[in-house]
């Protein structure tokens, strides 16, 4: 877990240092051979004078250096980038400090050394701990302890995202003109919602576990109400504000993440999974991760095969169509590379037959 965090760390670090490198320190005239190099050099040939390498595309370090300078918004992004890796760097130590906390409970307390973790399940490393409550009573309120009251602490803020897609409470359903009922629930807006209800800000509760004593009565619940409703409009405004940079940022790191794995298994751009919403719909009450996730896992089989029960005959036809078009032009060029691989060297010719086979995937 530490390792996790320390990486997603190094991993914004990369993505805009990189980003920035592309930017502003690249010069693709010279990339795409828009601009003739020649090499001067005793003992060249004279065709590998003209011949681009990588170091003539980059930039010298002080021009790369004023050209971020003399760019105001690359300073300005830079700024807020600083900033955000700041606060995360913050909060990971913070979880460095309390995931050091659970080591030692587990090592000291409930006598499990970190290499033998790996081959204990939870049922047993809560029957540890209910067996502690009876040693040491580490909570004050009850003698004992059951496993219910370990999932109730663990899953208290999932217990009441549950019940409140349960209860159609959070607006997660829009209506939109020819397509109707379109249900609308994204990480971004989970995020939201958690950090305007649970732990951010003017939330509900006054800690991780315990709800303001105020909201438990009713007379409060117009004062309240208005309250919530001015928070949600400054988170509202403040998702406004951020959104360009948040866009960025999702747009750079999907194609930093996925774009190797589309070109090796383009396949996965079909890949069925459940939804965000369908995860919490289908979630039981006091449901841990991995057993939600163990669950799902065993559906997925004879759910997919009752989703491709509803096919259209139309969708079907036109894909042929496409996938028959698309193969006959990508089986022409894969012929001309094998019989002269010279034709590689034709200017988009890779990136043509690329795309063509994600074209072909996705129709299959």
């Amino acid at each position: 877990m530490m390792l996790s965090e320390f990486f997603e760390l190094i991993q914004f670090l990369f993505v805009v240092t990189f980003t920035t490198f592309l930017v502003n320190c690249v010069e693709y005239d010279v990339l795409f051979a828009n601009r003739a190099v020649n090499h001067t050099g005793q003992g060249q040939n004279p065709s590998e004078r003209s011949k681009v390498t990588l170091p003539d595309a980059i930039l010298p370090s002080q021009q790369c250096k004023q050209r971020i300078q003399e760019n105001s918004w690359i300073i300005f992004l830079l700024i807020m980038a600083a900033i955000f890796w700041i606060y995360r760097l913050v909060k990971v130590f913070c979880n460095v400090l309390s995931y050091w906390e659970i080591r030692q409970f587990y090592i000291k307390a409930l006598k499990i050394k970190m290499n033998e973790l790996c081959n204990f399940t939870w049922q047993e490393v809560q029957d540890r701990l209910i067996s502690l409550q009876r040693e040491q009573q580490m909570c004050i309120h009850k003698k004992e302890l059951t496993e219910l009251d370990i999932y109730h602490r663990i899953l208290r803020f999932k217990n009441y995202m549950v019940a409140m897609i349960n209860k159609s409470l959070l607006p997660v359903h829009l209506q939109l003109p020819l397509l109707g009922n379109v249900v609308f629930l994204t990480q971004g807006l989970k995020y939201n919602f958690e950090l305007i209800l649970f732990w951010g800000p003017g939330s509900l509760f006054q800690n991780k576990w315990n709800l303001h004593p105020k909201y438990k009565r009713s007379g409060n619940r117009l004062e309240l109400a208005q309250k919530l409703s001015r928070v949600i409009l400054l988170i509202g405004l403040a998702n406004l504000l951020l959104c360009p940079f948040i866009l960025v940022w999702q747009v750079l790191y999907a194609f930093f993440s996925y774009t190797e794995v589309i070109r090796r298994e383009p396949g996965s751009l079909g890949a069925r999974r459940w939804s965000l919403f369908g995860r919490l719909y289908l979630r039981h009450f006091n449901e841990l991760n991995h057993e939600l996730h163990g669950r799902l896992g065993r559906g997925y089989k004879p759910t997919s095969k009752y989703m491709n029960s509803f096919t259209s005959p139309l969708l079907t036809v036109l894909a042929k169509n496409v996938a028959f078009f698309s193969g006959s032009v990508l089986a022409v060029l894969i012929a001309l590379t094998v019989y002269d691989e010279d034709v590689l060297t034709v200017q988009h010719i890779l990136t043509v037959i690329t795309v063509l086979g994600v074209v072909i995937t996705i129709t299959r």
